[in-house]
């Protein structure tokens, strides 16, 4: 049996969640310049450090996110809202076969710059909500397919718009149900501003 590299398994999906975002979001022709962003990630699975109960630190990430922004606070300092839908895609090796996961979100994430303009060191938080395709992924057994979405990010915004950043995304029921082992990877995200 071959094994592909993850990316190529990885292609023809994100390649489908890309082209289904742009056909649902094409009423947002009117939207101005820098308003709009598509975000192209790559990552890892997690450990237990932090929220997270049990590793899929072998796991590998890329994804998909489109976002729009809109509310903008232009005051001392800089605070914007966004709208975000993502996909991304995990694969990885446990108990001799290949597993994949596909996660898709929807949530609102706010952006804050320390300046008074939207450059610079950045700091991000959103949460939502997400579905998991798969309950089991590793060692990891969720109890439910739909979760709550959270992230942190840090990041830099160049003054041409164009920005880059480092997230930490989990996923758990929030306690509605259990177990709750929770669901982490971490991310660096390149954001293509339009």
């Amino acid at each position: 049996m071959h094994h592909y590299p993850f990316a190529i398994n990885a292609l023809p999906t994100l390649l489908i969640a890309t082209s289904l975002c742009s056909l649902g979001f094409a009423e947002t022709a009117q939207a101005e310049k820098g308003d709009q962003e598509w975000i192209v990630s790559a990552g890892k699975g997690l450990g237990d450090a932090l929220i997270q109960q049990k590793s899929i630190a072998g796991a590998g990430m890329v994804g998909a996110n489109w976002s729009y922004q809109f509310y903008d606070y232009p005051g001392n300092h800089r605070i914007q809202w966004w709208a975000q839908g993502s996909y991304s895609f995990m694969q990885m090796h446990y108990d001799g076969r290949d597993q994949n996961q596909h996660i898709w979100e929807l949530k609102p994430v706010m952006r804050w710059y320390p300046g008074t303009e939207a450059e610079g060191l950045f700091g991000e938080l959103g949460i939502g909500a997400a579905y998991l395709t798969e309950r089991s992924f590793g060692v990891i057994d969720l109890s439910t397919n739909l979760n709550f979405s959270l992230h942190f990010a840090g990041g830099y915004t160049l003054q041409t718009g164009q920005t880059i950043s480092l997230r930490y995304s989990h996923f758990s029921n929030g306690y509605t149900n259990t177990p709750n082992p929770g669901f982490d990877f971490a991310s660096i995200n390149w954001h293509l501003a339009f």
